[in-house]
């Protein structure tokens, strides 16, 4: 008797710095389903406000949070949340957007991984995978965006502080490079 067929759900959240990493995602993720350890075991729904075919219109009476959010599945309703991170950390949040604490999100992208987070330390689902580009962040004080590029850095600087503890033991994991999301889900690595 055959294996029966899983359905994921998968949400990738990024800053728009970080294009190319979402491509790959994407590409990866679609063919996924194919690989012959998971062909015929496993279907598979990608959440992306950029995926083509999402049908997620950014509507001129909504801000993009909004709409992705009443046109796409919410990161917690997911399996797995990719989050991709490099030098900015996104555009803030309009005010009613507040965290726990009463501040303001720092972008979509923090609101969409703070969501993701949240359900998971509840429920144990969704699945978070945090990447950071390892690339340097190179910053040229004669750029005329100079000083938006120096706070987007600083703000990834202050998020990724939060994963480790004050006396510099580590609190959570992030990754730098590779999207292992095919060893969560089988246990199995065909790329070595």
């Amino acid at each position: 008797m055959g294996a029966k067929n899983r359905h994921i759900r998968v949400f990738i959240s990024s800053p728009g710095d970080v294009t190319d990493e979402r491509k790959i995602a994407l590409r990866l993720l679609e063919r996924l389903p194919y690989d012959p350890w998971l062909r015929g075991r496993l279907t598979m729904e990608i959440v992306a406000w950029d995926k083509e075919g999402s049908d997620t219109p950014l509507l001129a009476t909504m801000t993009p949070q909004e709409a992705i959010n009443s046109g796409l599945p919410q990161p917690s309703e997911c399996d797995f949340v990719v989050v991709v991170f490099w030098s900015r950390m996104g555009t803030p949040l309009p005010v009613q957007y507040k965290k726990t604490d009463g501040t303001r999100y720092l972008s979509g992208t923090e609101w969409e991984y703070e969501d993701a987070m949240a359900a998971s330390r509840k429920t144990g689902k969704p699945l978070v995978l945090v990447y950071r580009r390892q690339e340097k962040v190179l910053l040229d004080p004669s750029d005329i965006d100079f000083s938006k590029k120096l706070e987007q850095w600083k703000r990834i600087e202050e998020f990724f502080e939060g994963f480790s503890n004050a006396d510099g033991s580590i609190r959570q994991s992030y990754n730098g490079s590779g999207l292992s999301l095919r060893y969560i889900i089988t246990g199995h690595d065909s790329s070595n």
